[in-house]
């Protein structure tokens, strides 16, 4: 019985097989690429609907390698079962104990398409890294920090860890700035002015408020923290903004002499 599997197996393994499975191995690669190409030019196009655009691609190159490997496997190759079955099977154990770790990500990497918790456009802080999700693999997941850095994650690694999704699927996020002040100002007027200054801010996303928080505090001085919390325009002008509000706060509150000064070194206080 082996025998004659083994002679059915390389029956189906012909020059002509092997060269059509190619050509469909390629064709799909070119197709990808592609709709790749395309989706680029749709993100660059229309901004608006970058994480849509962007979110779509994990799925249709899922949708089309499996779409040609059922191809392969049952209209070229067409197997019959017990070839089928053995292959299969000798394939799963060879998979299953050389390839482990690469099953755990790959299976946690079904879960996060299933399951969402950060998609593609999304910043995320996981393990220490902050960064905008770049690519979303079916094994890992790549994230690009604000120094430019591309970051790869396992994705079985990412079920383990909780993760911190800043902005979850949309464009624009929540940008905090703090800032110490001193203590005995006017706050009604620093609130109304710092209000203002925010919102001129060119990554301001003015059609959501602009909340500010005071927090009592003492660095060898009583002094009041002000944060400002508005919402940037696109994720990937988060460090753009932060840096434009905090020089347009710093600027202002220091025409006004409202900035704390500088707390004493320590060794003056001995």
């Amino acid at each position: 019985m082996e025998t004659s599997i083994l002679k059915e197996l390389v029956e189906l393994l012909s020059l002509a097989n092997l060269a059509q499975s190619l050509l469909a191995l390629a064709l799909a690669w070119v197709l990808l690429r592609g709709v790749r190409a395309v989706l680029g030019y749709l993100t660059e196009r229309f901004p608006r609907y970058r994480l849509q655009l962007g979110q779509s691609f994990p799925f249709i190159r899922v949708l089309v390698w499996a779409t040609v490997v059922g191809y392969i496997v049952f209209a070229i190759l067409g197997p019959p079962q017990s070839v089928l079955f053995a292959t299969l099977g000798s394939i799963g154990l060879a998979v299953g104990l050389a390839a482990q770790d690469g099953m755990r990500n790959l299976l946690a990497g079904l879960m996060i398409m299933v399951n969402t918790p950060f998609r593609i456009g999304d910043m995320i802080e996981f393990g220490g890294q902050y960064g905008e999700v770049v690519r979303l693999d079916l094994s890992v997941t790549w994230l690009r920090t604000f120094d430019d850095s591309l970051v790869m994650v396992p994705n079985s690694e990412i079920l383990r860890q909780p993760v911190i999704n800043a902005n979850a699927g949309e464009l624009s996020e929540m940008v905090v700035v703090s800032l110490d002040l001193p203590q005995d100002l006017p706050l009604r007027e620093v609130r109304e002015h710092a209000l203002d200054l925010a919102r001129c801010s060119p990554y301001c996303l003015l059609s959501k408020p602009v909340r500010l928080v005071f927090e009592a505090r003492h660095d060898y001085q009583p002094l009041v923290r002000l944060s400002v919390k508005a919402y940037v325009l696109d994720v990937r002008y988060e460090r753009a903004m932060a840096s434009d509000v905090s020089e347009r706060l710093l600027e202002g509150f220091s025409t006004r002499g409202w900035l704390a000064e500088a707390p004493p070194p320590p060794d003056s206080l001995t």
